[in-house]
């Protein structure tokens, strides 16, 4: 059953893709993260931070993508908690803490992109 204005059925679509593609990426970045030198990390991350706190004054859209943008900035910030609070300086949280830099920071760059595609 599909209903009757097509552009509807596109929009669901993306939004699953959007999805999918996300949780993808979030795994392919953290595989990433165990291959790459710590150098290649943390200039990354730091691209990435700077991406994430730029646009939290700028942020204006409520897409799909800013919400989840705003999920993985804030499941990040829980992990940068749990490492400060527990003193304990595991790799898991380093790696969570950079892949949901690297996520908010493409979630951020295909939310401005869409913008540009609408107007």
């Amino acid at each position: 059953m599909s209903s009757e204005n097509p552009t509807d059925d596109r929009t669901v679509y993306a939004r699953v893709a959007l999805i999918v593609g996300w949780a993808a990426a979030g795994v392919l970045l953290y595989i990433l993260s165990m291959v790459l030198p710590m150098v290649a990390l943390v200039m990354i991350a730091t691209a990435a931070w700077a991406i994430v706190k730029l646009d939290r004054v700028t942020r204006k859209n409520k897409s799909l993508a800013s919400l989840l943008c705003a999920v993985t900035v804030l499941l990040t910030g829980i992990c940068g908690v749990a490492l400060r609070v527990t003193h304990r300086h595991d790799d898991i949280l380093w790696r969570l803490i950079f892949v949901g830099l690297c996520l908010g920071a493409g979630l951020i760059w295909l939310d401005r992109r869409a913008d540009d595609w609408q107007s």
